[in-house]
This record gives structure tokens, C-alpha cells and sequence, in this order.
């Protein structure tokens, strides 16, 4: 009987249909985490040197936006004089600042872009370094919510996180250093801003300052309280997104038992439910950011006028001119443009969050894998110095139930030949992945071989992307074996007419038969003569002629054991001795190791 996951407590839905992921550090803590894995990546010297270019870069910008702002006021004073050769010299100007501005948002976009290929690249090292370590890509399955649908979240969220960091800081930094380079210069046009009170001209120190600060204080938490729902609402889109992708690929890769079946009916209504999830959480999102638009749009329209109009007094009492009020209209702009960065990017900075909240709970659940969680009941796993396999006091548990051999403690030799069987989910494939190291729940003690001795065969193989080669060398790398041993393993098998295909890339789950992908992992076994094999009913598609085949090639393996976890038991000529594994009720108040925890 296959093990299956626990319900993991991170399922109950909540307001936007999908649990919280949690980041039990906080947002600052996971962002201080993530520059510390960075400490040992050769990206992050490049990373360095990418973001010190992007500041020299904006920087430069601010210059010359200051340079923009003192060549408007020169301009409309030249129109208000109607001086013609002026207007002439300031046009001319204008050319060179443009150039200059526009050879430096060039090079803004092109390190922007850099940083965001740098980043990601490190990203996806990172999550794929954690996940495929031994075991962890099996044991992921067992995490709940914070493990589910990996493959998007290394694919589709670290692209989509590393182009928003980068976008959002380069923009964070340009309105942080256009709000110091113009907050003194608009303090100090400020002086201009007169008001006429009992026939006297009176200026507030820095009034166009505050001014600029309070209406982009009054945007920022309006648009805040506005958009709070977008964080969430964005992470179950994701999520029911991932649903909907993984349901459309398991169906292409289940094409032929669904037409078999004519499940096609079935499967487009279970595909319409997710689709309709899908469609709620979008709705919800186009919802939220509808509420959103009616604060940021409503914002960008008032700040067309109100600079003009807080501005106003000092040109109508005469206290500027044109030419000054355009400058203090444009310093105003530059300083709330820097501080409504806020209201401009809310809903992309939910969006940063919730992409972020998805690779940290990846990251998370992995770390987890490897934690102790000191729950009892647990399988004890130790390598044997006399390379034998060795079951003390051993009990296993399973989903409902528990399994034992007929005596609790017993051995397997090296070189011994061995069947286990027992009745249909008498436990054995829970016993073939708890010798693999995926199992651990149960009593007792089990010394096995190291992990390098022994190869596993399932009863459904896996083969990788790639040529025939590379299936049949797997996990190692095709070139290190020659052509003459990969031909004779193939033939040994009865897969002589694939000789001619070591160098063909196909499908190779889908293009053999399930007799022939079973052959063709008893070809990788003879190729690699490891010393022990534990097999769980890899011959189950094999006809009398077949199976008898396959065990003369391994015949040809000198001093290899073979453990071999059946449904009956059937002797013959290969296998000397036969063990029971049987069913056994389960005990009242026993407690066992839960699944993502390793013996």
C-alpha cells in the first residue's frame, strides 16, 4: 500500500481561498535571510558591481534632472520676455540635456535588465540546489500548501520576483535621490511663495515642501488602506493558477488511460472547477485593484493642479515670475513623485510580496525537511559494517494500520537471493520506500548497506529527458560507459532492436511498452553492477519469458544480493528463500514519526 500524505493543518482555506503562507521572521528577517544565502554565489560580486553601475547611473540622472529644472526656468523666462535669441540659445540647451538624459535611462534599462538575468539566475540555483538534494523532491510532497507545485515557483515565481525586486528598487532608489536633490531646492524656491496678508507679503519657511509632503502622506495611506487585500489575493491566484497548470499537464501525460477510459467528459469538469477557481481569484484581484485605481488615478489628477494652485499666491502678488513659477511647479512634482513611489507601485509591491511569501515557503519547507521533530515512533536507520541487511525489533506503520514480519527480528546476507511477500496492502511498497530511505514511521532498527550499494527498482522505472543513452546510464552520465556495454546490457534483457538507439532523444516512458521500460531498467542494473538490488514488483508487467530472461542477466552479476517485494510467493529457480510481511491491526494510542522527518 503507497503511503499518502497527511492533512496538513496549512489546508483551511481562508478569506482569499488559499492558507497563508507563513514567514515566521517577518518580511525584513526573510529579506536579511536571502542576502545571507547570496554570501558563497559568485552572482553576487557581479550583483555588486551591477547595482553600484545602476546608482552612478541614477545619480547621474538626478544631475541631470537638476540641470532639466534650472533650464525650464531660463526657457519660459525667455517666452515671458519674448527674447528671441534667448529662446533660441535655451532650445539648443534643451538638445544637450536630452541627449545626456537619454543616454543615461539607456543605461539604467540595460543594468536594470542585467541585474534582474543575475538574479533570477541566482534564485533558480539556489531553489534547485535545496530541492534536488537525496530524497528532499519526495519528501516535498508531504509539506502541504508551503511545498506545493515547485515547479512554478522555481520557474514562474523567481522569474517574476527577480524582474519586480529589480524594477522596484531601481525606482525606489531614483525617488529616494530625486527627494533629496530636490527637497532643498524646492525649501529654498519656497521663499518665492508669497502671501499677502493687511498689505504685507509674508512667506512660510519651506511651505511648498510641506505641502508636497502632506499630499503625498494623504495618497500613501488612503492607497494603503485601500489595497491591504491585494497581498493575499495575490498569493491565491498564484496558487489556484498552479492548480490549473499542473491538472492540464497530468491529463497530457495521462492521455491514453483517459481516452481508454473516455474520461474526457470527467476531466474537462474537474478542470472547468479549477478554472473557475482561477477565475475568482482574478476577479477578486480585478476587484481590489479597481478599489486602488479610484485612489492612484484620482491622486495623479490632483497633482496635475495642485502645485499650481499652492503656488499661485506668490505669481499673482508679483513676488515671481513665470520662468520661477514653472520651477517651483516642476521641484514640487520631482518631490511628491518621490514620495507617492508608494502609491504608484502598492499594487506591485503586493504582488512583490506574495511572489516573495511563495519562494520563502518553498525555502522553508525544505529546511524542514532536515529538522528532528522528536514525535515517537520512528525507524532507526544505521549502515552495517558487514554490508547485510538487518531488521531489529522492526514494526512499520502505515496509513491505516501496521505491518511485521513473522518474527521481529531477522537478516539478509550479502549474496543471498530473497523474497518478501505478502497479501495486497500487506505493506510492501511502504517497505520498499522505507529500505530507500522515504519511510520512517514505525519501532525498530534497520542496518542496511550504504546507499551507493544498493540500486532501487520500482515498478514503474523513471528515465530522464534526453537519448536512449542517457536513460539507460542514469544517474550517471552517458559517456561514462561505452557503447559495447551498453549493447550487451541491452541484449542480455531482450532489447536487442534498441541497440541501434543509444544516441536517439524520445520520451522513453512514452515510447516503450511498461514491459520494455521494466527491461530496460534491468539494463541499467546489469550496466552498473551494483551490489545489492531491492526490487518492488519491477517484473509485474513481465510475461514467463521475460522474467526468466532478466534474472539470467542478473545471474551474470557475480556476489550481487537481490531482494525482491512481491504479491506471492514463487521461488523458482532464482530466488532461495521466501518472507512473509502480513498485516497486523493497529495499536490504540500509538504514535508515529510523521512522513517529511528522516530516520
Amino acid at each position: 500500500m503507497k503511503p499518502t500524505p497527511p492533512p496538513s493543518p496549512s489546508s483551511r482555506p481562508t478569506r482569499s481561498g488559499v492558507a497563508p503562507l507563513p514567514l515566521p521572521f517577518g518580511i525584513f528577517g526573510h529579506v536579511r535571510q536571502v542576502i545571507g544565502r547570496m554570501g558563497g554565489s559568485p552572482d553576487r560580486r557581479v550583483l555588486f558591481w551591477l547595482v553600484i553601475g545602476l546608482v552612478v547611473v541614477i545619480v547621474s540622472n538626478m544631475g541631470g534632472q537638476l540641470w532639466l529644472n534650472e533650464w525650464q526656468g531660463h526657457f519660459y523666462d525667455a517666452l515671458e520676455r519674448r527674447d528671441w535669441p534667448s529662446f533660441v540659445h535655451e532650445s539648443l540647451n534643451f538638445l544637450k540635456i536630452a541627449g545626456t538624459l537619454l543616454t543615461l535611462v539607456v543605461a539604467q534599462t540595460w543594468l536594470t535588465e542585467m541585474i534582474k538575468i543575475r538574479f533570477r539566475s541566482w534564485l533558480t540555483e539556489s531553489l534547485l540546489d535545496d530541492w534536488l538534494r537525496e530524497k528532499r523532491t519526495y519528501l516535498l510532497s508531504f509539506a502541504g500548501e508551503a511545498g506545493a507545485n515547485p515547479d512554478q515557483r522555481i520557474h514562474e515565481d523567481t522569474r517574476h520576483f527577480a524582474e519586480l525586486t529589480a524594477d522596484l528598487g531601481a525606482s525606489l532608489l531614483q525617488a529616494t535621490l530625486l527627494l533629496v536633490s530636490f527637497v532643498g531646492v524646492l525649501w529654498v524656491l519656497s521663499e518665492q511663495v508669497k502671501f499677502e496678508i493687511g498689505g504685507k507679503l509674508v512667506g512660510i519657511p519651506g511651505y511648498m515642501v510641506w505641502c508636497a509632503i502632506g499630499f503625498a502622506l494623504a495618497g500613501s495611506t488612503l492607497t494603503w488602506w485601500v489595497g491591504r487585500p491585494m497581498v493575499a489575493d495575490n498569493a491565491a491566484r498564484y496558487a489556484r493558477e498552479a492548480e490549473l497548470r499542473f491538472a492540464l499537464v497530468r491529463i497530457g501525460e495521462s492521455a491514453e488511460g483517459i481516452t481508454l477510459y473516455g474520461g474526457e467528459t470527467d476531466e474537462r469538469r474537474t478542470v472547468a472547477v479549477l478554472f473557475d477557481n482561477v477565475v475568482r481569484a482574478m476577479r477578486r484581484l480585478a476587484d481590489d485593484l479597481a478599489r486602488l485605481t479610484w485612489v492612484t488615478s484620482g491622486y495623479g489628477w490632483l497633482a496635475l493642479v495642485v502645485p499650481v494652485i499652492v503656488a499661485s499666491p506668490g505669481y499673482f502678488v508679483g513676488a515671481m515670475s513665470l520662468g520661477g513659477l514653472m520651477m517651483v511647479v516642476n521641484s514640487f512634482n520631482q518631490v511628491q513623485n518621490s514620495l507617492r513611489w508608494f502609491v504608484d507601485n502598492f499594487s506591485r509591491l503586493a504582488d512583490w510580496r506574495a511572489t516573495f511569501m511563495r519562494i520563502e515557503a518553498l525555502h522553508e519547507a525544505l529546511a524542514s525537511l532536515d529538522r528532528p521533530n522528536g514525535v515517537h515512533g520512528h525507524i532507526d536507520f544505521v549502515v552495517d559494517p558487514n554490508d547485510g541487511l538487518t531488521f531489529d525489533d522492526f514494526e512499520l506503520a502505515l496509513p491505516s494500520g501496521r505491518a511485521a514480519f513473522e518474527k521481529p527480528s531477522l537478516s539478509i546476507g550479502a549474496g543471498e537471493r530473497v523474497q518478501i511477500f505478502g497479501e495486497p496492502s500487506a505493506g510492501k511498497s511502504t517497505l520498499f520506500l522505507t529500505l530507500a530511505g522515504l519511510w520512517s514511521r514505525g519501532n525498530g532498527t534497520i542496518r542496511l548497506p550504504p546507499r551507493d550499494r544498493i540500486a532501487f527498482l520500482p515498478e514503474r522505472p523513471y528515465f530522464p529527458l534526453g537519448s536512449l543513452r542517457e536513460a539507460l546510464a542514469y544517474p550517471d552520465p552517458g559517456q561514462d560507459f561505452d557503447n559495447r556495454s551498453m549493447e550487451a546490457a541491452l541484449e542480455m534483457v531482450g532489447l536487442k532492436r534498441l541497440t541501434n538507439c543509444l544516441e536517439d532523444v524520445e520520451r522513453w516512458d512514452k515510447q516503450l511498452s511498461n514491459d520494455e521500460q521494466q527491461m530496460l531498467a534491468f539494463a541499467r542494473v546489469v550496466l552498473h553492477r551494483p551490489a545489492w538490488i531491492i526490487m518492488d514488483d519491477a517484473t509485474s508487467d513481465l510475461d514467463i519469458t521475460q522474467t526468466r530472461r532478466v534474472f539470467a542477466a542478473l545471474d551474470t552479476l557475480t556476489e550481487v544480493t537481490v531482494v525482491s517485494l512481491t504479491r506471492s510467493e514463487d521461488l523458482g529457480d532464482f530466488f532461495r528463500r521466501s518472507i512473509r510481511l502480513g498485516r497486523r491491526p493497529r495499536i490504540s494510542g500509538w504514535r508515529a514519526k510523521p512522513v517529511g522527518a528522516q530516520g
